[in-house]
């Protein structure tokens, strides 16, 4: 694909957020009666999810942007199904599934296969779940009864949000950290999809407490847009486009709402600007984007888990800045990035969605930009190079 841009101008409105929508799929799979979900672009990740639950026996309609979800009740006996390379529908799907379907055969594609899940799948292991092979594919077998869980805060946040979404299945529960919770504001996503279905819960600095409570049903939702996606158009803004962003809960617990924050940031630290990204990871590679035009020096630290990506995904940004000819340089898990004048490129994306996306802004600066790969933008946001069409970029899907 190659995109010429000149300005980027116009109204936006935000996408549902994917977060939020995968938590109300599957709360309201096992809830008490129907619930109507609204979301207004399904991305590969929201299908898979869907795809998934529909196999394991929830009865699902799609009616335009209308999702109605007819819980299920009953258990199979045995059920197929691909969680393609959706991270989220994976580890949020895993303990579920002993209550849809005795027997479960998992498959998936990408490099799903080799990102972590060894945390969560020891504590299902002693839950009463069995796993036919340590890695995917394998086959789960096995009856779910309550534990006292326990999970490092510093790997995954969705280990710790897909036991808080069957916790109502066995009365509550209490989840240990045993170190400090990274990703907190994935957490609160939870807790406020929890708290929409009835059950209450409490974030501590050492724990997570999921309060007895059945599922009920809130009728009907419409999904908040999503800030992570959102991003994307807000820092074109700090590359000279005029984007008007709509559809965005400035309330929202969303944890990259704090992209407002951290705009504002740079463009008060122009000499020397350094973010910590532990908390906000799906803005890393935007924000290395803005960081190399705005400041004479700076620092993205502590990245570790993006290395646990659709890529490693601060080696596929540094070599996308590399191709912008961009002076950075990788220190640990910290990416550097040094003042440079950007020049048109061939990127890689290595099949990651938001390298796809954050080249595609770098064109509002490179005025041109091959991307390789650039379908993988279909996990989060399939209508993403339409929408910068009609802002005003040539796009060439040749």
């Amino acid at each position: 694909m190659k995109i010429k841009t000149n300005k980027l101008q116009g109204t936006v409105e935000a996408i549902s957020s994917k977060s939020f929508a995968h938590r109300f799929l599957i709360l309201a799979s096992v809830a008490d009666t129907d619930t109507t979900i609204i979301i207004n672009e399904f991305s590969n990740d929201i299908m898979t999810t869907i795809d998934c639950l529909r196999n394991l026996g929830v009865e699902i309609d799609i009616n335009e942007n209308e999702v109605t979800v007819h819980p299920s009740f009953f258990q199979k006996d045995v059920s197929d199904i691909n969680v393609n390379d959706s991270g989220s529908t994976l580890r949020f799907l895993l303990p579920l599934i002993s209550f849809l379907s005795q027997k479960t055969n998992v498959k998936c594609t990408g490099r799903l296969q080799d990102r972590p899940i060894k945390e969560l799948m020891d504590q299902l292991k002693l839950s009463g779940l069995t796993f036919s092979k340590e890695k995917l594919p394998f086959t789960v077998d096995g009856t779910f009864h309550k534990i006292d869980f326990e999970f490092p805060g510093d790997v995954s946040s969705q280990y710790i949000s897909a036991i808080m979404m069957i916790a109502p299945l066995i009365g509550g529960c209490e989840i240990k950290l045993t170190s400090q919770l990274e990703s907190i504001g994935y957490i609160k996503i939870t807790q406020q999809c929890l708290r929409l279905f009835g059950v209450d819960s409490e974030i501590l600095f050492d724990k997570v407490i999921v309060k007895p409570g059945a599922l009920k049903s809130p009728g009907e939702i419409i999904v908040e847009g999503d800030w992570s996606n959102a991003a994307f158009f807000l820092c074109a803004n700090e590359l000279g486009a005029d984007i008007n962003v709509q559809n965005l809960n400035m309330d929202s617990v969303q944890a990259d709402r704090k992209i407002v924050e951290l705009l504002e940031k740079i463009n008060n630290n122009r000499d020397y600007c350094e973010i910590d990204i532990s908390q906000t990871p799906d803005l890393f590679v935007i924000l290395a984007v803005v960081l190399s035009q705005k400041c004479d020096k700076s620092v993205l630290k502590n990245a570790k888990r993006l290395r646990l990506k659709e890529s490693d995904r601060i080696q596929s940004t540094y070599d996308m800045l590399q191709s912008f000819s961009v002076n950075c340089k990788i220190e640990g898990d910290n990416l550097i990035i040094h003042k440079s004048e950007m020049k048109p490129a061939v990127v890689n994306s290595f099949d990651d969605h938001r390298i796809v996306m954050a080249a595609a802004i770098a064109s509002i600066i490179t005025k041109e930009v091959e991307i390789k790969d650039w379908q993988a933008v279909k996990k989060s946001y399939p209508s993403f190079f339409e929408e910068i069409e009609r802002l005003g970029s040539d796009v060439n899907y040749r």
